[in-house]
């Protein structure tokens, strides 16, 4: 993992990519973009929020710490049985889902408890259209969760952070 500081351009630029793919932003302000490297993904922060998940096929996704603050994107409401498997990385069953916007598969989906608390964020393998109460099979493929590679890195990243403050 490496991090380093991007230009606004080029932070403009994903967040463009990001819109395509049905991410939204609250707000379009910003004043340090950075970029972490991983092995098969980078995560954009934008002024030390977390914002965007970028995987090397080019798919985007929310990063969970900045979903809700610095983005949005459609939603599915899962009921308190699917949230425990959800949070350990199960993919989304049609059975588990109670609430949800429009989606069309393919696009980013944020998996909330009935609390409306994130829990995990996938992408659509089926349009939200086809959801109904006695449906079977997935419906969001889990991407992100707590405690995955892109949430523990994003934390070693703070550390490193808070370590230079400290200098």
């Amino acid at each position: 993992m490496y991090r380093k500081q991007i230009r606004r351009k080029e932070a403009i630029k994903l967040i463009d990519s990001a819109k395509l793919q049905k991410i939204s932003f609250k707000q379009d302000k910003f004043n340090l973009a950075e970029i972490v490297e991983l092995e098969n993904a980078s995560i954009l922060v934008l002024d030390n929020i977390p914002a965007l998940i970028i995987f090397s096929n080019g798919k985007i996704i929310p990063h969970l710490q900045g979903l809700g603050r610095l983005t949005t994107c459609p939603v599915v409401v899962v009921d308190k049985g699917a949230v425990e498997h959800v949070v350990k990385g199960a993919d989304v069953m049609m059975p588990g889902i109670v609430k949800h916007s429009e989606f069309r598969s393919g696009d980013p989906v944020a998996i909330v408890s009935e609390e409306y608390i994130a829990v995990a964020v996938g992408t659509a393998l089926q349009d939200s259209s086809n959801i109904s109460k006695e449906g079977k099979g997935k419906v969001v493929k889990n991407l992100h969760r707590p405690n995955d590679v892109f949430f523990k890195e994003c934390l070693k990243f703070f550390r490193s952070l808070e370590r230079e403050n400290l200098e």
